[in-house]
């Protein structure tokens, strides 16, 4: 009896070793973890000792036929009764957690749309109109979330299956490719979190890194300003429109092209990577509202020019639509602009 009084103690306390999670559906997910863990305990404990008491109780003593006896009815019911008993009860906590997990926000203070590409992520801030990106462990991409302020997520996938995976947050979402997996989570506890791609989507799948800032909501304000200004301020010399812009290793060789407006442009586009699909295409903005310039996709290596028509003054965006913002930058047409 003291045994198994001891038992269930450690068991109890072992649930408190289990991380309580960073977010409110976390928390749950914890909470849930510790229930089902008390429910066991007493089960496995009453398991064990009935298995050692028949072990002693009917241990064979001497060399003749051990006799075979059949169950009884009550012994069958008894048998089935309690584990679905348990399973049931364990059933109900499992699916009220789960339904408030998947509970989604219908006024979430940030919406992130997630796109997860062999093997790097990209992380579009829906309402502040900008994004941030990262490659593996050259530059991981970053992510940074208000403290106590529900976030919407939309997760995309532009190739094979990945996993959007935050161990801190107890959560765990498949990205498939042509499908939109969204849900809500509510950020609790400053700090930073490392995450990754949980399912296997390649060569470099365990570089497929990303980190986590949960900060107060000034210091999250503060850094979305940081972010859109240092986009407003990109700048560089104007050139001719005769442009040249290389990829290799799935990257530009610059972020930002300026040219003069109201002439014609000569764009010349130089594919490296041996095999790899690029392209080049202009948009008004980095939402990708309007395309003003596309080139076709073509392997490397190999290279091919493209004649563009004036366009208006302003600064615009591109990228390689085959890698999006990993493959991007501003794009400059300066002169005067229209009133």
């Amino acid at each position: 009896m003291r045994s198994a009084l001891g038992a269930c103690v450690l068991g109890s306390l072992s649930t408190g070793c289990a991380q309580a999670g960073a977010t409110e559906q976390g928390q749950q997910v914890h909470q849930l973890f510790v229930t089902i863990a008390l429910i066991a305990a007493p089960v496995f404990v009453i398991v064990e000792l009935l298995l050692l008491y028949f072990v002693f109780r009917y241990r064979k003593r001497d060399e003749e036929a051990a006799p075979q006896q059949l169950g009884s009815n009550r012994a069958l019911i008894i048998f089935f009764l309690i584990p679905t008993i348990i399973v049931g009860v364990v059933y109900a906590f499992g699916e009220s957690t789960l339904a408030s997990v998947q509970t989604e926000d219908p006024h979430p203070q940030v919406e992130i749309r997630v796109e997860g590409f062999q093997w790097e992520w990209t992380f579009y801030y829906l309402n502040e109109g900008f994004f941030t990106t990262g490659k593996t462990v050259v530059k991981p991409a970053v992510m940074y979330l208000p403290v106590d302020s529900p976030v919407h997520f939309q997760l995309v996938s532009r190739d094979v299956i990945h996993s959007f995976f935050v161990p801190a947050f107890l959560f765990k979402r498949d990205v498939v490719p042509g499908r939109t997996n969204e849900f809500t989570v509510t950020p609790t506890t400053i700090g930073t979190y490392q995450a990754q791609c949980a399912e296997f989507c390649g060569l470099h799948h365990a570089q497929m890194t990303f980190s986590v800032h949960v900060v107060t909501y000034a210091e999250y304000q503060a850094w979305v300003k940081g972010q859109l200004k240092a986009a407003q301020n990109v700048s560089c010399p104007v050139g001719s429109n005769n442009v040249t812009v290389t990829a290799k290793d799935t990257a530009w060789n610059t972020n930002c092209i300026a040219v003069n407006a109201g002439a014609p442009i000569s764009l010349t586009i130089s594919n490296q990577d041996a095999g790899i699909d690029h392209n080049f295409a202009v948009y008004d903005d980095a939402k990708l509202g309007q395309r003003l310039v596309l080139t076709g996709k073509f392997s490397g290596v190999a290279t091919n020019t493209y004649q563009v028509g004036s366009l208006p003054a302003g600064k615009y965006y591109f990228q390689c639509d085959v890698h999006g913002p990993s493959m991007s930058g501003t794009f400059i047409v300066a002169g005067t602009k229209k009133p």
